[in-house]
């Protein structure tokens, strides 16, 4: 998204302008989270289109004048126009993350922020989108910047394509350049289509999925001369259509559509169209054409002012997010418009008089002052993760001074004082440093993982990988996060443990919704799955799973029918394998925290009780209903119940036990803690196997809450 140079350009459209003002208008409405445009992520797409256009015009203008395109000029006239605005923008981002985001978030933003710099956030992001555990970091203050970085990236690539071909094809420039920028939007469009539905969070963010709707732009550009020949009347005609499709996309669309799709189309095409209406003498004879409404001069003064807009109404906006409470809206709306004031001392003090003064006219002045101020938002964005380091609220605990769930076994009174605590002066892992990453080593050191968009199946062996007794461990996220201490069992015990893991995929013959969408990887992967369990014939098959949104077969999304659709589809491949031969050990989901608790942790170290949550209500939100239904049609399995080792209270369930962090990342238990639940996995797999697998109970006091 990008106002360019048009204010000096000698074919000034005030046209153009009220187009930027509709773009960065439902984008701003659309972040605000206003429901009335459930469509208006499209104003980005507009401003690709219309930044194709400008900047591809500015260089055939530049040929035609002097035959040539200059290089160092061009990239000199974005530094002038961009960097400085956007380095003023990061820095107070910077600030924000410090003062007012999670500190557990610092990490992740500090180097969003140096990304963002560097203008390749968009593939930072895109990466994060299919990071299954990072699901639940919330929104960068910087994600804004994905779009100004696919731009930069465009800005880079293109004009050294162009340069090349005037070089080499000289006076068939224009035509050589028209060939070769029809293949590249092509094939973007094609890879676009393919990759959105195959893999749609990095689609989003990614170069090669957004080129052609710059390309579109740029087509427009080089074939103005032609186009515009085209009678008047019939582009104002195309124009009013542009601007309906724009409207219709902004208004129809939601956050439920493949983007970029082939719905995409409808405000790429449009706005070409609207560019293409406004063009040439000859559409300034048209009175009822739409450039005379987009030239307005409320739009034409908003259009002037949408980059700098689009820089600060989205800090303001998370900001409002992480502040507001109950009331989110009622602040988001207010923060979008607060940010209108730092947009306008930004456009009128630092965009425009760096823009066109003395001080950085040469281009090298120009390209030296991109590279200080890109440094220096570099640095802010360093600054924000070494301020993790220097914050270290609270000292590391060793084993010892944090015995975790292995304090549980305790006799009553040593287990209360580990279980009901309400400051600590020292645990593992620390909430700042490694809380969020506290995963098992299959996740970092190892390929196991399947990840969200993936459907082919990983058989990854643990435990002893000699033994002839098998224990498949198969399942989401929910059934990996015990793959620490089943793998410490299985290596003591004897077994060979096969692990069939995909994340985000619960092992239920239901289709699975993720982030509101179907995904048909996680039903492919299941079927694969289900076949070679049956064809293998280990001797158990251990699974849990979370609180999926299970597509029920009519395609209802209300609760109770997701819920229904979870217990069917639990109970057929339970079944299935039931009656194949297989048992069934399924370990109840644990309880759902519903809050963030490592952030918790960290600002209410001397106040942890602020972090506990209702230990029903915690079930309720979890896997764990689900399965006892599915269990109760299928009487062969056998659920293992670790309900009081996460959440041993009676009543709630408190963040910390013996001094380990009980959750790791949204309702996943930390690998810290399962680690130290050893004894307790032991024993429930014992009571479930009649004594074949894990080890006979200790003698000791049942846990608190427990009905032993």
């Amino acid at each position: 998204m990008r106002p360019g140079d048009s204010a000096s350009a000698p074919t000034y459209r005030p046209d153009i302008e009220g187009l930027r003002a509709i773009a960065i208008g439902t984008v701003l409405l659309y972040h605000a989270g206003l429901p009335w445009v459930p469509g208006g992520f499209v104003g980005v797409d507009v401003f690709f289109v219309i930044s194709g256009f400008l900047i591809t015009s500015l260089m055939v203008r530049e040929v035609d004048r002097t035959g040539r395109i200059s290089l160092p000029a061009f990239w000199a006239r974005r530094a002038r126009r961009l960097l400085p605005a956007g380095t003023l923008v990061l820095a107070f981002c910077a600030v924000l993350t410090w003062l007012v985001l999670p500190v557990t978030s610092r990490r992740e933003f500090g180097g969003d922020i140096v990304s963002a710099a560097t203008y390749v956030v968009n593939w930072r992001l895109a990466y994060r989108e299919v990071d299954y555990l990072n699901a639940n970091l919330g929104p960068s203050p910087v994600q804004h910047f994905w779009s100004l970085a696919v731009e930069e990236q465009f800005y880079l690539v293109w004009p050294c394509l162009l340069a090349a071909l005037v070089l080499l094809a000289r006076a068939r420039w224009r035509a050589a350049a028209v060939a070769l920028l029809t293949l590249v939007t092509i094939s973007s469009f094609a890879f676009a289509m393919y990759y959105a539905e195959v893999q749609p969070g990095l689609a989003f963010f990614v170069s090669i999925t957004r080129a052609w709707e710059l390309g579109v732009g740029a087509l427009l550009a080089l074939g103005l001369p032609r186009l515009q020949q085209l009678r008047g009347a019939l582009r104002a005609l195309l124009g009013w259509v542009g601007l309906a499709a724009i409207a219709a996309a902004a208004l129809i669309l939601d956050d439920a559509t493949t983007w970029p799709g082939t719905a995409t189309a409808l405000p790429v095409l449009g706005t070409a169209a609207l560019i293409l209406a406004g063009a040439g003498p000859a559409s300034r004879a048209v009175p009822w054409g739409p450039h005379r409404l987009l030239g307005i001069a409320p739009a034409v003064w908003i259009g002037g002012l949408s980059y700098s807009i689009y820089l600060w109404h989205w800090p303001f906006v998370v900001a409002a997010d992480a502040l507001a409470g109950e009331h989110r809206i009622r602040w988001t709306v207010l923060a979008a418009v607060l940010s209108l004031i730092p947009a306008w001392l930004s456009y009128t003090f630092v965009e425009n008089p760096i823009r066109r003064g003395r001080l950085v006219r040469s281009t090298r002045a120009a390209l030296s002052m991109g590279l200080v101020v890109s440094a220096a938002s570099a640095v802010a964005g360093a600054a924000v993760i070494t301020s993790v380091t220097l914050a270290s609220p609270v000292d590391r605990a060793s084993a010892g001074e944090a015995p975790g769930a292995a304090a549980l076994l305790e006799r009553d009174a040593q287990r209360t004082r580990w279980s009901q605590v309400r400051s600590v002066d020292s645990m593992r892992p620390s909430p700042l440093d490694d809380a969020v990453s506290d995963t098992p080593a299959v996740y970092t050191e190892t390929d196991c993982i399947v990840g969200l968009t993936d459907s082919e199946v990983r058989r990854c062996e643990l435990g002893d990988v000699d033994s002839e007794r098998t224990i498949a461990l198969v399942g989401d996220s929910k059934a990996a996060q015990w793959t620490g201490p089943v793998d410490a069992l299985a290596r003591g015990a004897g077994w060979r443990v096969l692990l069939m893991v995909k994340n985000g995929c619960t092992f239920a013959n239901a289709p699975t919704l993720h982030q509101g969408k179907p995904k048909p990887s996680c039903n492919e992967w299941r079927e694969q799955v289900i076949d070679e369990l049956i064809e293998l014939q280990p001797d158990y098959v251990l699974t849990s799973t979370r609180a999926d949104d299970a597509l029920p077969p009519g395609g209802e999304t209300e609760e109770d029918a997701t819920f229904d659709a979870l217990v069917d589809g639990l109970s057929d491949y339970w079944s299935t394998l039931e009656d194949s031969g297989v048992p069934v050990l399924a370990i109840l989901d644990n309880p759902s925290p519903g809050l963030q608790v490592t952030e918790c942790i960290a600002d209410n170290l001397d106040n942890l009780t602020a972090c506990t949550f209702p230990k029903q209500t915690g079930i309720q939100r979890s896997g764990a209903p689900a399965q006892r239904a599915a269990a109760e049609r299928v009487p062969g399995v056998e659920l293992l119940d670790l309900t009081d080792t996460v959440c041993p209270d009676e009543d709630t369930c408190p963040p910390l036990v013996g001094n380990v962090m009980v959750y790791r990342s949204g309702s996943h238990v930390g690998n810290t803690y399962a680690m130290t639940a050893q004894r307790q996995l032991a024993e429930a797999l014992w009571a479930a196997t009649d004594g074949d697998l894990g080890t006979a109970p200790a003698n000791r006091a049942a846990p608190a809450g427990s009905d032993s």
